[in-house]
């Protein structure tokens, strides 16, 4: 598998059998970027910067409710949790998709904005690859998501929803707070692009330009 992030909480990921998928696409207005082509879109939630379909070609695949599926070679499944701490009384649902592919657990948490639920963490926990939000505000917190990684203890965790240059949301912070409250010992790659096999520790990807 091949991994791209695209910036925000998007990432382009790709299996070997060539099965393209797309992870919440949102506007350019956001944060440039590429438009990638895809088999199969997820979308954690319904907000504009999560859902722009806009934003992807192809004859692809929406996904966007927490029925499990499998889509060519690749096995989908969801946890609902909470884009808030208070069960969704400020900013509603959250999905968090699992996506089973290449004998590998990828675990895309959306705009998570709670403490991992027992339900969440009995499902999501030991992903190969995490995806995880850590720019507070709308989401968890740096601090918050690392105490979230501690719980769900993949072996790769990539941090998302942060603010990066050229980032027009103001409101989130970067990605120090959550690498300030990492473990000393956590190993931190900074890389543009994953490949199998993948690093253990935490990837900061560089979001794809073309």
């Amino acid at each position: 598998m091949k991994i791209a992030y695209l910036g925000h909480a998007s990432f382009l990921l790709e299996t070997s059998a060539g099965t393209r998928i797309v992870t919440d696409p949102y506007g350019q207005d956001i944060l440039p970027h590429p438009v990638a082509e895809a088999d199969i879109v997820t979308m954690s939630h319904e907000h504009f910067d999560h859902c722009d379909l806009t934003q992807v070609k192809g004859d692809f695949v929406p996904v966007n409710t927490t029925e499990p599926r499998t889509l060519r070679d690749v096995k989908i499944t969801c946890v609902p949790c909470w884009h808030d701490e208070v069960h969704g009384q400020k900013r509603g649902r959250n999905r968090a998709y699992i996506l089973e592919a290449d004998g590998l657990k990828i675990v895309h948490l959306g705009d998570l904005g709670e403490a991992p639920a027992p339900a969440l963490i009995a499902a999501c926990a030991f992903a190969d690859v995490l995806f995880i939000p850590v720019g507070g505000f709308f989401t968890l917190s740096g601090e918050e998501a690392a105490r979230a990684v501690k719980a769900l203890r993949p072996k790769l965790t990539a941090p998302m929803h942060y603010r990066c240059p050229g980032h027009s949301f103001d409101a989130i912070s970067t990605e120090e707070p959550f690498l300030k409250a990492l473990p000393a010992n956590v190993p931190v790659h900074r890389l543009d692009a994953l490949t199998e096999p993948f690093p253990a520790g935490v990837v900061l990807l560089t979001p794809r330009k073309t």
